[in-house]
Parts: C-alpha cells; sequence; structure tokens
C-alpha cells in the first residue's frame, strides 16, 4: 500500500485518494486495469490524470510503501 510522506504538503483529489491504498511502489506506467475497473464510475479522462498525478508524486518523492 503506497502512500504520502509523513512531511508532505500535498494535496490529493478524490480519485487520487482511492487509487493510494490499492497500489504499491513502484507504480506502472499505466493505470492497472484492475483499478480503472474499480473506478469505472469516474471518466476514463480523470482516472488517467489521477495516475499521472500519482506517477509524478512518487518522480518527485512524495510516496512511500
Amino acid at each position: 500500500m503506497a502512500k504520502l510522506k509523513e512531511d508532505s504538503q500535498v494535496l490529493l483529489n478524490p480519485i487520487q485518494k482511492k487509487m493510494l491504498p490499492a497500489v504499491t511502489l513502484p507504480l506502472s506506467e499505466e493505470c492497472p486495469t484492475a483499478l480503472r475497473y474499480a473506478l469505472a464510475k469516474y471518466a476514463a479522462t480523470a482516472v488517467s490524470d489521477a495516475w499521472e498525478g500519482l506517477l509524478a508524486l512518487e518522480e518527485a518523492g512524495e510516496l512511500t510503501d
């Protein structure tokens, strides 16, 4: 389960809040299919944007396991 680092000042959007506990680091470049299905009530573009945001946070060192 991935999470934000304790000292992080980052705010997650609602989709990212649902995604983060369901994934482990390192994140893959593509959002896992099972996660996309779990978030099917959201627009595909919103899910993709949220995933890209999490990837950026991982690259910035803001996420931990």
